[in-house]
């Protein structure tokens, strides 16, 4: 490649990073879910290293407090939905914890719904994201106005933001349905375990698919990457959710005690691991580059890209 030539890679027909070269760096890097975050395409000095994760630094981690950005709302949001789950799942595996307020099914099932609502929110947000931060365009300098509508099919991370978004308000109906008591068991599967298993697809799929993109395809360990950490945390929690939803299928006799207990013990192992991950993507924004300077795309509507300090360690 010679001097500020640019290149479109990625598995298939997807596009996860893009490359410039640079005459002194060697190669400037926009990968996707780093662009979308607001952060500065990284510098890589060998060509077999484009495919590799940039390492994070511990210094991001002293950061947690920046509101005027979207994803930080994107995983605030995140970590209160996955906590609502983590309570509500807790207290149903282990009813001798749940406060007495909480012991009745219904106002249980209330938590769940709230906790859906955050979860629809943050996949939201998390869509839009995608939306208007195409790595395709991360080396273009035009300006391009907010998107509400749009789609991207060579973009994973809007792929799986959309897969997401679609599992979350999947969640709304089911955990909106287990409000309702008397329910026979035919109802209980088509209005609660269907769309809790269609979801449990969604977030299995949207997972994977963020997991590639991080990677950009390849089989990759980058246990210095906190991006990366956020992938695999949260397909462990998509895995989760999954194994809960075949213990919660409604049958014709009285559900085992048994059943009911793993259900909720695996939502719970699922909703631990996405408020993990939801955590881990504040000090995402952090990253150790993004201090010295702006990245191409400028600021979104309705949230400043100022950028928070991290040091050297």
């Amino acid at each position: 490649m010679a001097p500020g030539d640019i290149e479109r890679r990625g598995p298939g027909p997807f596009i996860t990073h893009v490359v410039r070269s640079h005459p002194v760096v060697g190669h400037l890097v926009a990968s996707s879910r780093r662009h979308r975050k607001g952060l500065r395409p990284h510098h890589v000095t060998e060509r077999k290293h484009l495919d590799q994760p940039p390492a994070t630094r511990t210094a991001a981690f002293r950061h947690l407090w920046a509101p005027r950005r979207l994803p930080w709302w994107i995983g605030a949001l995140f970590a209160i939905g996955a906590s609502l789950f983590a309570l509500g799942s807790a207290y149903t595996a282990w009813p001798d914890l749940a406060p007495s307020a909480l012991r009745v099914p219904e106002r249980l099932a209330a938590v769940f719904f709230v906790g859906s609502l955050f979860f629809t929110t943050a996949a939201w947000l998390q869509w839009l994201e995608a939306l208007n931060k195409d790595v395709a365009r991360a080396f273009d300098d035009s300006a391009e106005g907010w998107r509400w509508f749009g789609w991207l099919p060579h973009n994973l991370g809007y792929l799986a933001s959309a897969v997401q978004l679609l599992g979350t308000l999947l969640f709304n109906i089911n955990t909106a349905d287990a409000v309702f008591a008397n329910l026979t068991w035919q109802q209980e599967d088509l209005f609660v375990w269907t769309p809790n298993m269609l979801g449990c697809i969604c977030f299995l799929v949207a997972s994977v698919l963020a997991l590639v993109e991080v990677t950009h395809g390849a089989v990759v360990f980058a246990p210095r990457s906190v991006s990366w950490w956020i992938a695999v945390i949260n397909l462990a929690g998509s895995v989760a959710f999954q194994i809960s939803a075949f213990f919660a299928v409604a049958r014709p006799a009285p559900s085992a005690p048994q059943a009911l207990f793993w259900s909720s013990a695996y939502t719970w192992v699922g909703a631990i691991c996405f408020l993990a991950g939801a955590y881990l993507m504040i000090p995402e924004l952090f990253d150790e580059e993004e201090r010295k300077s702006q990245p191409p795309g400028g600021s979104s509507p309705g949230f400043h890209s100022t950028r928070g300090r991290s040091e050297p360690v």
